[in-house]
């Protein structure tokens, strides 16, 4: 019985502990929500004073927030909107005047708004002609896939020339004004609509709208008065303070720059501390943002968030060592600095993380939402019913006998200058239109009737209910909800393949956070025909001023630059999420017999694959194998039939003619009646130019009646199907691996990213063949020629044999770069410059003239060093398996010392062998066609799970990027589940 009463006694104190919780949560709430009621007068706030500070703000003010945006980062919109207020009002009680409260409170929103769409038009534009030439979008291939309305092509003279006034912008800038007004529109009309809705009809209090009319209205108790307050000496005091930081922190690094020596005190836009730390806290992003802005704004946000932040900074710099140990973030790398620590670090966990804690978040969100919301819309039904109903009867006004619409008075002689709602209705519809008709237009084949269906669904059933539902949560809580990712959603189910879908413009879908600006106008006592005058006056001066500031920033330098460092540190970044994402509807598609493609079938025999995406200007080969394991899902675990002839074509988009072909096309045209018992390639013939990035690759195979095959396709700019650009059929986007799998990180100690290595040990050697030239032997293995190491994925002796015959057409360079060994082959131009100056390293210990070694000391923009890759500091150790003897060393004549290198390599073969355990090597003269003279059998098995993805060689095994160890086994959905149970 005692034990009972405990357990009851326990499970009260629970319940009213709980409930008491609950009531303390909403206190505050409940406080601010009873700081001001709505006023029964209402004056204009659209004055002469307010236009005066509308060109304040957009002749002084923004210009400054768009430099210090890209210069440093800062952003001064909160500033702008105070500083204009306190100094308006200072000239005012100067001048024996004052500002009414509806005067400075559209002083601060036109000075918000002002500065946020001023700096945000044109900008967009000049995100998009960066974007559209950086190396990210050329890495991911599609910088000529982006739509001409969008933004002009990356060799438009209107990019070259660093200007807006150009027919090319013509499109970009009309779809950006237009969309400008309607979403105006769109804003205006929803918002007025959904006040009246909650607001008047349902009377939802706003809990968290007094607080942005007290800030206004306390400022205007003051306006007027004679007596000094305590507002101008701050402000001269913060004034004082920002100026000396601005000189240190941005002024002397610009004024410098003038004088040709720029001189940086404080680091921008960070101090970044990751390439120093990275040894000690491993795949962590560490940096310091050295300006003092954010210390101010931390000392007025609220304290929890504060406290917040800086838990989340921390957690996430703990746990980044223990999941690089424990072998969930494989690709980072010590010496990484942030973006390229945060961009690596992203793609194997935080990403995926992120997602899963924003689906915890939203669900959260919403299930406290509508419970409260049920709790608040009943306490609020009592509180009417206890009051009485203000709004039955007539209007209160003497000469009216209308009914009594809000607050006892009918609309018109409440005075708050409301507006028809039919108009209001009717401009909104047109607005929500607006999208589907542009996307239609732009899009024809891609919008189809479904797709259209569904966006006249979005924009007239779920925008207005969830906008609806969204406001009363604001007007009940302060909080409103939205669905995230639903666009993103959209575009994957649409099965589209191309970048195009992510410029389909799509209906908006949630505007219930609109309600609340109104009701801040209604307590300020300001007409909503100020707000109306204030936005159509302010439209044309964004649109302007935007133009004129932005041109003038851009001709003085490019964006982004060394004189924007800002832009030029964080733009890569931005610029590598947007590729990402354009890049994953990109995937490769394989149409295989009897299915359907573009009005034919396939027919029994014949595969048709495409390819993600080809670079445009290049020559390519591709080629084709069968297997018959069904069952075994991944595509690099099956086995293989032999593969085709190997075919070339030319990616050529603007639809002109394919130059002549290079010397390995020429020797696939020699080739091309030797049989092949692999598959017959269709289409395309040889030489041909492509004019799409997207090539439908047919093939076929003779089969038995009953037979069938899977077909796996090749596409690379180099014959050797090992180029960086090599595409496969069996890849997957890499947003794909970010979120669901990886195949490179299964962990099983199996070659699941296709990277094995076969030895090829020699069987048989002809006399007469490069191998008996050579002295080869029974018995030994072969390991590189011309300096290119074997790697035999699957057992394939042609294969073998083509490496003696890629030395004309590949360059292959061994370098040292951080004690590290990187390789990289490149195709071979005959007659290129080296492209490369050399420097000694001079020894400090012996001497200042004896040579240690010779590194690279710079590098031309064109030649063959550039295409490498290498960069000042390298140390060049070999090319095509070759090095400088020490006396070339000592002499410095390195430069005509490689070259010969080159061009002797194109017409001989180095050849390096292993015997015993010996490396050996040997030279020979090989005229086209080459005959090695060999045989091979099938030696030991190499290249499993060892390595970091960091495209060299770390174990010194000559394979680069084998497979490296993940506790999921690649896969990325576990984090996301368990992310969403942490949040």
């Amino acid at each position: 019985m005692e034990a009972s009463f405990q357990r009851l006694s326990g499970s009260l104190q629970q319940l009213f502990g709980r409930e008491q919780k609950r009531k303390r949560q909403w206190a505050e709430l409940e406080e601010y929500r009873d700081l001001l009621q709505a006023p029964d007068r209402f004056e204009e706030g659209f004055t002469i004073r307010t236009i005066i500070g509308v060109l304040f703000i957009s002749l002084i003010m923004t210009p400054g927030e768009m430099f210090l945006g890209l210069y440093a980062g800062i952003d001064i919109g909160v500033a702008a909107q105070w500083v204009t207020v306190i100094l308006f009002l200072e000239i005012s009680k100067r001048s024996f005047t004052s500002l009414k409260r509806q005067e400075i409170y559209l002083l601060v929103y036109v000075a918000s708004a002002l500065v946020s769409r001023e700096e945000g038009a044109f900008l967009d534009l000049l995100w998009r002609q960066y974007f559209v030439t950086s190396v990210e979008a050329e890495q991911f291939a599609i910088s000529r896939l982006l739509p001409w309305w969008w933004v002009p092509a990356p060799d438009s003279e209107a990019i070259a020339e660093r200007t807006f006034i150009h027919r090319d912008w013509l499109a970009p800038i009309l779809l950006l004004v237009i969309g400008t007004i309607m979403g105006r529109i769109a804003w205006f009309t929803s918002g007025y609509m959904l006040f009246r809705l909650v607001s008047d009809r349902e009377q939802l209090p706003f809990p968290t709208a007094p607080m942005a009319a007290l800030s206004a209205m306390a400022l205007a108790e003051d306006s007027g008065a004679e007596r000094e307050t305590w507002k101008w000496p701050v402000f001269s005091i913060g004034a004082a303070i920002g100026a000396s930081f601005g000189l240190i922190y941005v002024g002397i690094p610009v004024i410098t720059e003038l004088w040709g020596s720029k001189v940086t005190i404080l680091p921008i836009p960070f101090w970044d501390l990751s390439p120093y730390l990275g040894n000690i806290i491993q795949a962590a992003p560490l940096g310091i943002v050295l300006n003092l802005g954010a210390v101010f704004v931390g000392m007025f946000m609220p304290f929890w968030s504060v406290v917040g932040s800086f838990a989340g900074v921390m957690l996430h710099t703990a746990v980044s060592p223990f999941l690089y140990a424990w072998g969930y973030l494989p690709r980072w790398e010590i010496g990484m600095g942030l973006i390229q620590t945060s961009i690596a670090t992203g793609i194997d966990f935080w990403r995926a993380f992120s997602i899963g804690i924003t689906i915890a978040v939203t669900i959260v969100s919403f299930y406290q939402l509508f419970s409260t919301g049920r709790e608040k819309q009943a306490e609020l039904r009592e509180k009417l019913r206890l009051q009485g109903d203000d709004q039955s009867g007539v209007c209160k006004h003497s000469d009216c006998h209308r009914p009594a619409e809000v607050r006892g008075y009918c609309l018109k002689h409440l005075g708050r200058g409301d507006f028809n709602l039919w108009v209001c209705a009717s401009l909104f519809c047109v607005a929500a239109i607006y999208p589907i008709v542009l996307a239609k237009t732009l899009f024809p084949t891609l919008v189809s009737t479904g797709l259209l269906v569904l966006f006249v669904l979005i924009a007239f059933v779920y925008a207005p209910i969830m906008s609806f539902v969204s406001a009363r949560l604001d007007g009940l809580v302060g909080r409103n909800g939205s669905i995230p990712h639903l666009d993103d959603a959209i575009r994957f189910m649409t099965g589209f393949r191309g970048v195009e879908i992510w410029f389909m413009p799509f209906p908006v879908r949630n505007f219930g956070g609109h309600a609340e600006g109104f009701r801040v106008v209604e307590l300020t006592g300001m007409r909503f025909t100020s707000l109306l005058k204030a936005e159509l006056f302010m439209l044309p001066i964004v649109f302007g001023v935007s133009l004129m500031y932005w041109t003038f920033l851009w001709r003085l330098a490019p964006i982004p630059s060394e004189s924007y460092p800002y832009a030029q540190t964080m733009w890569p970044l931005r610029a590598f999420d947007t590729a990402l994402y354009y890049s994953s509807t990109m995937y490769s598609k394989m149409w295989r017999a009897g299915e359907e493609l573009e009005g034919d079938i396939v027919p029994n025999g014949q595969v048709v694959w495409s390819p993600s995406n080809l670079q445009d200007g290049r020559w390519w080969y591709w080629r084709v194998r069968t297997t018959r394991d069904f069952e075994v899902p991944d595509p690099v675990k099956r086995s293989y039939e032999p593969w085709s002839q190997t075919g070339y074509f030319y990616a050529n988009f603007s639809g002109g003619g394919a130059p002549p072909p290079p010397e390995a096309a020429q020797r696939i045209d020699a080739e091309a009646g030797t049989p092949s018992d692999g598959p017959q390639l269709l289409w395309p013939p040889n030489g041909m130019a492509i004019a799409t990035p997207n090539p439908n690759f047919r093939a076929a195979v003779n089969l038995a009646p009953g037979d069938s095959v899977d077909f796996y396709f090749e596409v690379d700019r180099l014959p050797s199907f090992d180029g960086e650009f090599l595409q496969r059929s069996s890849d997957r986007p890499l947003l794909f691996e970010m979120l669901w799998q990886d195949m490179r990180f299964t962990g099983n100690r199996k070659d699941d990213d296709g990277d094995l290595n076969i030895a090829a040990m020699v069987a048989g050697v002809e006399p007469e063949g490069l191998g008996g030239q050579l002295g080869l032997a029974e018995g030994d293995r072969l390991r590189a020629v011309n300096g290119v190491e074997l790697r035999v994925p699957e057992w394939d002796t042609e294969r073998i044999d083509r490496y003696f015959t890629q030395g004309a057409d590949s360059v292959f360079a061994t370098w040292e770069r951080d004690e590290k060994i990187v390789r990289r082959a490149v195709l071979h131009r005959p007659g290129e410059a080296l492209g490369l100056e050399f420097v000694a390293d001079t020894s400090f210990v012996e001497s200042w003239t004896e040579y240690d070694a010779v590194r690279v000391a710079a590098v031309a923009g064109e030649g063959l060093g550039d295409r490498l890759g290498l960069q000042a500091g390298d140390h060049l150790l070999a090319i095509n398996g070759r090095g400088i003897d020490e006396d070339t060393w000592r002499s410095g004549e390195v430069v005509a010392a490689f070259t010969r290198v080159v061009e002797e390599t194109a017409t001989a073969v180095l050849v390096e062998w292993e015997r015993d355990g010996d490396r050996l090597q040997g030279l020979v003269a090989a005229a086209p066609p080459v005959q090695p003279g060999l045989t091979y059998r099938e030696g030991a098995i190499e290249g499993l799970d060892e390595e970091l993805v960091n495209n060299k060689d770390d174990d010194g095994d000559g394979l680069i990027d084998e497979d490296t160890h993940h506790p999921l086994g690649g896969r990325k959905w576990p984090i996301i589940i368990g992310a969403a149970g942490f949040g």
